[in-house]
């Protein structure tokens, strides 16, 4: 593992991590049919919070992840993306004789939309130790996605302690979403989430009924639309890029990713810290695979000069 370096990180990402394989189909085959033809298979990393520490290093930001692996062979190939990536993984749990998460991605050929179907693995939260609580305290953003509630709570309340803020990537209601809202600054949710959560068909007012739970912002993805914003002063609709669609697996994790990255410029709006999410989002979407195509600074800069 990377050795420790008295750098303070940027992101600290809590969260899940699966180990993805994935591949294009013109349709997926019913059962006992004859097989499917598969046009491209490959293997990937993935989860949400990790797939966003991914977008963030591929960016320039300095970030670690703090979660449990197995120490089975998707737990080894995932400690071993997470160093290509730039990812620090001094904070990573290796848990012996657990199994790792991982997911079978089927994505439609001509849309680039996908089905997913996951193995979850018999992981245990991890324990937060000296070290995570020094980082912890050091951060600027602690990103979460709906699990190991555990940890998240103390992590949390180290951060808001120290003046950092909590992002939390909800792409459902899962069990404890109360205690997860409440730990919350930033929400980023997916487009079904604000109804799901709330009963309420309405966006604006679904999104300032969950700011009633803990966040002071709620962002919510809207896919190829781009994203809704919603803070007590102000609400409003970023456009998303167009861009060639291969694989939309990843696209939202990219988009937290991104998003966490125009937080950390100074001086920087909402609205602008939006439209870079999108840009990232989009590009994420070139290539097979929920890391493959996550786009560098310069990338992102093009893409938002070519749609001012």
């Amino acid at each position: 593992m990377m050795a420790h370096t008295p750098i303070p990180f940027d992101v600290l990402g809590l969260g899940y991590a699966s180990d993805d394989f994935l591949a294009i189909t013109a349709e997926i085959t019913p059962f006992d049919h004859d097989p499917g033809t598969l046009s491209a298979f490959m293997r990937d990393g993935g989860g949400p919070v990790s797939t966003a520490l991914a977008a963030l290093a591929r960016l320039g930001a300095h970030v670690a992840y703090l979660g449990p692996l197995g120490d089975d062979p998707s737990g080894q190939y995932l400690l071993q993306r997470y160093e290509d990536a730039g990812i620090d993984t001094r904070h990573i749990e290796i848990q012996p004789g657990r199994r790792t998460p991982a997911c079978i991605v089927l994505v439609e050929e001509e849309t680039g939309q996908r089905s997913i179907n996951t193995y979850r693995g018999d992981l245990q939260s991890i324990q937060i130790t000296d070290a995570m609580c020094d980082d912890l305290r050091s951060t600027r953003f602690l990103h979460i996605d709906g699990h190991f509630i555990e940890a998240v709570e103390p992590a949390a309340k180290m951060v808001h302690e120290a003046g950092g803020q909590v992002v939390f990537d909800a792409n459902r209601p899962r069990r404890h979403i109360e205690r997860h809202l409440a730990c919350t600054d930033i929400l980023i949710a997916a487009s079904s989430f604000p109804k799901a959560a709330t009963g309420i068909s309405d966006l604006s007012e679904a999104s300032r009924r969950l700011m009633e739970a803990g966040p002071s912002t709620v962002v919510t993805t809207l896919g190829a639309d781009g994203c809704f914003c919603v803070t007590a002063e102000e609400e409003f609709h970023v456009p998303g890029f167009p861009v060639e669609v291969v694989d939309t697996t990843g696209a939202g994790d990219a988009f937290h990713g991104g998003f966490l990255f125009g937080l950390l410029q100074d001086g920087w709006s909402l609205r602008q810290v939006a439209r870079l999410a999108n840009a990232v989002g989009a590009l994420n979407c070139r290539r097979l695979g929920g890391r493959q195509a996550l786009p560098t600074r310069d990338e992102v800069q093009r893409l938002m000069k070519q749609y001012p």
